[in-house]
């Protein structure tokens, strides 16, 4: 009757909303919206289709199927309840929403419904939709365990259920989450072999790779994974068009691929693993991945290993070029700039070819341009920054000047006239620096004449002209002949014609009209000469070359004196233009300062000493350049200097470095004042000018050296040590076997001003400095091996100051330190000098044994011993001095066993009297024995131990 009732108030509900709905079809089981695993799923079961709904309001509806569900006792009422009362939370949205705690507790509550149905075994509807609800409201109040129960239910009940493929699936998620790896391989498989969805068998063959992976089975798992790869490949068009989960499901099977690769040998591994499927028609993406995993991972080195393992076995591959660039990449990304250097280098190389680099695609050859560009640039700068000249220079420049040119030559009507144009002048940079002028001229002149619209063309054409001009000039100076001219002449014709208004163009034919008169060819000259007069923009200095021609003529033919009256013409017409400016009349009158200059010279070769100077003093009468004016004064010096005229030498230079302080120190007159002091024997007064001079030197060392030198010669050797012992202080190690040498004689210099056998800090670093030193004389051993015996005798001299007192651990130790320190130094004067200090070092060490042995018999006794005690302590003193006896003979042995090799001195003697002093010591002993009675002898023994035994062996 319940049942009855309970079913007619749920038709009443029903009916409330029949009118506006069809008959059959209101209900479906809702399937496959659920979330990925069972704990994102919702127990939503039944869905109401979207019909027009009543006009009753759905939360009051709501509320009658909420009474209906909570006051009905029959399970299938209930049930069938909950599925109207959720289909109508989905309809009405958050309006209608249970709280969590509400909807937890009807759950519970349905739960007991559907668990009395199934244990029933009756059911109207179908038992297997039942067992997956279920097995859902388990999944929602968080009793996996349950769920995962109901589920197996349902797959062992009915495995050909359209929804077993489902529940399989949700089986084997729940085994991976436990992490029982092995049953879930098996469950994804049944989900595989089943007639489940293509999307949930997709999703099946990755989690499969997966629980393979868990299980270390990594031959499987990159089977199934790259079968996952296989699908998507060829649903994707190439993985082109992939959405976004399929994209990031793609990208997770890279990377765990990459990770499998990582861990069993890299690109060897996905070697085998491509072996294994027949090949793949991806297989650069795996390489590429396995490289982003290593960069990913700040594997820089591995992430570049395993591009280039691609590049160098597929070098025509088209992935070839975007691997070299990703190389280029990690190195950037590593910040390793030298490596990140080196691979763009290697990519520029690879395709420099017209062929390889035609083989690019756009982009490529796009990328190809900068890093050309780059590389360039960086060659360029990398041999700049050398500054000193080198074959090693030299190529780097030439290396930047291919890599231009060929930059220019596959720019062309792609880049702009002015990108282009800059491309040749800067690989007429480069060629000019590595030395290849004609390849330089080459590309100048193609910057210049054959990219219109470019701003640096007349520059670039420019430096064309002034490489001509150089050769030029070179060559006449060299073969004294016009021929060279005359490329220099088409030249300058040329870059005229292009750039008539130029200013650097008179300049160039005045240059030019002068380098032609001194080669004789006078009509050309007189050609250029004109054209440079006549230039708009000539200068003055340009104007004034013009009517130098003749007074240059006899310049060079070195009549200075009709060369002076040329000049001085030329002064005359200037003052006659009133349009000619001061500075070029002083300009004229430096000229004819030279022309007077040059007559001084021509004197001072001719040894007319009173001429020369006299002509130099005439100079400054003239009112030329201060320079020409500086330069004549320092000459009369020189001139006195050369005549050996050196009071009057120095007071011509003091003179002038009083009037001219900056042009001293440029013209060397403090040198010149401190040859004449040395030469006329004032060495101290030389010494001073040479200290006072470098003071306010970067480096004033060297400098300070020859002062000191100079201080010996005068004398004042405390003056000369002090400034050498500032230098040892100072000096850095040396660089070279000069500068050894040269520090330790000055050492040596100074342990003799203080007494060769005086211990000191210097001895040290004489020693210490030579056995660091990769290079040696005989000069510097024999002063180190002498240093370091100095400084053995010492050590050996505290060591025996040390007596060996009670605690005898103490002393004993203490001792064997001193006798360690000894032996260093004898062995370090062993391994600097010759047989003689070998034979030292040797007699050295072995009386250091013997006192050590001396010094252990006549140690202190404990005052608390018995007759018997002290005289076993005593048979064990001798024990232990007994082995350094040994090695002090032994050594003593070594030392005379070198009369064998020829070696006999007085150290080889004095161990030979050694040896015959302690030869019975050794082979005559008496045996004593000693009587062996319990306590005492217990007592004399733990004595003896703790004294002796207990010293030696903390000292060892």
């Amino acid at each position: 009757m319940r049942r009855l009732i309970a079913r007619s108030i749920l038709i009443a509900l029903i009916a409330t909303g029949a009118s506006a709905q069809e008959s059959g079809g209101n209900f479906q089981i809702n399937l496959g919206e659920d979330g990925k695993t069972i704990g994102e799923m919702r127990p939503v079961f039944l869905e109401m289709s979207s019909q027009a709904l009543p006009a009753i309001s759905l939360k009051e509806v709501a509320r009658r199927y909420q009474r209906l569900f909570e006051e009905s006792e029959e399970p299938e009422v209930r049930i069938d309840a909950l599925h109207r009362l959720t289909n109508l939370h989905s309809i009405g949205g958050e309006g209608l929403d249970l709280s969590p705690e509400q909807e937890e507790v009807i759950y519970r509550e349905a739960l007991k419904s559907y668990e009395m149905i199934v244990k029933a075994g009756r059911y109207q509807g179908r038992l297997d939709e039942l067992l997956y609800q279920t097995a859902k409201a388990y999944a929602f109040i968080g009793n996996d365990e349950q769920s995962v129960q109901r589920l197996k239910q349902l797959v062992g009940l009915y495995p050909t259920s359209n929804l077993a493929p489902e529940a399989r699936f949700r089986i084997a998620e729940s085994a991976f989450s436990e992490e029982h790896f092995s049953e879930a391989e098996q469950a994804y498989a049944q989900v595989i072999g089943s007639d489940a969805r293509a999307d949930l068998q997709g999703k099946a063959i990755y989690m499969k790779g997966w629980s393979q992976y868990k299980q270390d089975k990594l031959g499987q798992a990159s089977h199934t994974f790259l079968t996952v790869l296989d699908d998507y490949y060829a649903q994707s068009d190439g993985f082109t068009a992939l959405d976004g989960g399929a994209e990031a499901l793609v990208n997770d099977t890279f990377r765990i691929l990459a990770l499998m690769a990582s861990r069993t040998g890299g690109a060897a591994a996905i070697d085998r693993m491509i072996a294994a499927e027949g090949g793949k028609p991806y297989d650069y993406l795996l390489y590429d991945r396995l490289g982003d995993y290593y960069l990913a991972n700040e594997r820089y080195t591995d992430s570049v290993q395993v591009n280039q393992y691609f590049i160098d076995n597929n070098p025509a591959h088209p992935r070839a070029p975007a691997m070299r660039a990703q190389i280029v990449s990690v190195w950037e990304a590593g910040g390793f700039a030298a490596e990140a250097r080196a691979a763009r280098t290697d990519f520029v190389a690879a395709y420099d070819q017209p062929a390889t680099y035609g083989g690019l695609s756009e982009p490529e050859q796009a990328q190809w341009r900068s890093l050309a560009d780059q590389v360039g640039s960086s060659l360029y700068a990398e041999a700049q920054a050398t500054g000193s000249p080198s074959p090693e220079v030299t190529s780097t420049f030439a290396s930047a000047g291919v890599i231009y040119d060929r930059l220019a030559d596959v720019s062309s009507g792609i880049e702009a006239p002015q990108k282009i144009g800059e491309q040749r002048r800067l690989a007429g940079d480069a060629w000019l620096q590595a030395g290849r002028e004609q390849r330089a001229i080459e590309a100048f002149e193609k910057a210049g004449y054959e990219q219109p619209g470019y701003d640096g063309a007349a520059d670039s054409a420019w430096a064309a002209v002034a490489l001509y001009q150089a050769s030029a000039r070179q060559s006449v100076a060299e073969a004294g002949s016009v021929e060279p001219l005359d490329v220099m002449v088409a030249a300058l014709d040329r870059f005229a014609t292009a750039y008539p208004g130029d200013s650097r163009l008179p300049a160039a034919e005045a240059d030019l009209a002068n380098q032609l008169l001194t080669a004789g060819d006078n009509p050309r000259a007189q050609r250029f000469a004109e054209a440079a007069v006549a230039h708009p923009k000539a200068s003055y200095k340009t104007l004034l070359a013009g009517w130098l021609v003749i007074g240059q003529t006899e310049f060079d033919a070195s009549h200075y004196d009709k060369s002076e009256q040329a000049y001085r013409q030329a002064l005359a017409s200037v003052k006659a233009d009133s349009n000619v400016k001061p500075e070029r009349e002083a300009e004229i009158r430096s000229q004819l300062a030279l022309s007077i200059y040059r007559q001084g010279e021509a004197a001072a070769q001719q040894d007319e000493v009173d001429a020369a100077v006299g002509h130099f003093q005439r100079v400054a009468g003239v009112g030329g350049e201060q320079g020409l004016t500086i330069g004549a004064a320092l000459e009369a010096s020189v001139v006195l200097l050369k005549a050996e005229r050196w009071q009057p030498a120095i007071d011509q230079l003091q003179d002038f470095r009083s009037r001219y302080p900056e042009q001293a120190q440029a013209n060397n007159v403090d040198e010149k004042l401190v040859y004449a002091y040395k030469a006329s024997g004032q060495y101290d007064l030389a010494a001073n000018e040479i200290l006072e001079r470098s003071a306010d030197s970067a480096d004033p060392w060297p400098a300070r050296i020859m002062a000191a030198g100079l201080l010996e010669q005068a004398g004042s050797n405390g003056r000369a040590n002090m400034i050498y012992g500032d230098y040892l202080d100072q000096a850095s190690d040396p660089a070279s076997a000069e500068e050894h040498a040269r520090q330790q004689s000055l050492r040596q210099k100074l342990i003799e001003a203080d007494g060769v056998n005086i211990p000191s800090p210097r001895l040290e670093s004489l020693v210490d400095t030579e056995l660091a030193s990769e290079w040696h004389s005989d000069k510097t051993l024999t002063w180190a091996a002498a240093a370091a015996l100095v400084l053995a005798a010492d050590e050996s001299s505290r060591y025996a100051d040390i007596r060996l007192t009670l605690p005898l651990s103490q002393t004993l130790a203490a001792k064997k330190a001193a006798l360690q320190k000894a032996l260093d130094r004898y062995q370090q004067a062993e391994s600097l000098g010759g047989s003689e200090v070998k034979s030292q070092a040797l007699f050295g060490r072995a009386e250091l044994y013997r006192v050590l042995a001396r010094d252990v018999m006549s140690s202190e006794r404990p005052s608390n011993l018995t007759e018997l005690e002290l005289a076993q302590y005593d048979v064990l003193l001798e024990e232990q001095a007994y082995p350094f006896e040994e090695k002090a003979i032994d050594l003593h042995a070594a030392n005379h066993q070198q009369i064998a090799s020829g070696v006999y001195n007085d150290w080889v003697q004095k161990s030979m009297d050694a040896l015959a002093a302690l030869y019975p010591a050794r082979y005559s002993r008496e045996s004593h024995w000693m009587p062996w009675s319990g306590d005492s002898a217990h007592s004399a023994n733990s004595i003896m131990t703790e004294e002796v035994m207990h010293a030696s062996n903390s000292g060892s």
